[in-house]
């Protein structure tokens, strides 16, 4: 199987939607694309969700204009840089519409995915074996979850 070309085809899913909510859970980047809805979480709190969702374990970045406006490297210094990181992230896609206007996939599931406004979110396993580097999910749904780890997609995510 061409993992590159299905990666991409999976990933295409999110061409059109807007990059709806930002958020983290320790140094794991989290991102919902679509209209947010609210549903229940397993411990019986409200959550709000979109139609794809997109965890990130492993380097990232948020670029326009070849700057970096955030990425994986302010996670790692501290609680307080990880939610003030998550926070400048929330401002720039809530002042306005941000869609993904195109994916692109690498020979190590590196991602790119070009957005509206020129930003573009860069995605680099580390090919770490055994560390989880990205998910891709519709959350809420008891479906499958494409997981790549150490750079390849984990055999799990076809069953």
């Amino acid at each position: 199987m061409n993992e590159r070309g299905y990666l991409e085809r999976q990933l295409s899913a999110l061409v059109g939607l807007d990059l709806s909510g930002v958020g983290y859970a320790a140094d794991m980047l989290t991102l919902q694309f679509g209209p947010i809805r609210e549903a229940p979480s397993r411990r019986g709190t409200i959550r709000h969700i979109g139609l794809w969702a997109l965890h990130v374990q492993c380097d990232w970045r948020l670029e326009q204009g070849g700057r970096v406006l955030a990425s994986y490297a302010d996670f790692a210094i501290s609680e307080d840089s990880i939610r003030e990181t998550a926070l400048r992230m929330r401002e720039i896609v809530s002042s306005r519409s941000t869609a993904v206007e195109s994916v692109a996939v690498d020979d190590r599931a590196g991602v790119m995915l070009f957005l509206s406004h020129g930003f573009r979110l860069v995605v680099a396993p580390n090919g770490a074996e055994d560390d989880e580097d990205w998910r891709f999910f519709a959350p809420g749904v008891h479906g499958l979850h494409l997981v790549i780890e150490g750079g390849r997609i984990v055999p799990e995510s076809f069953d």
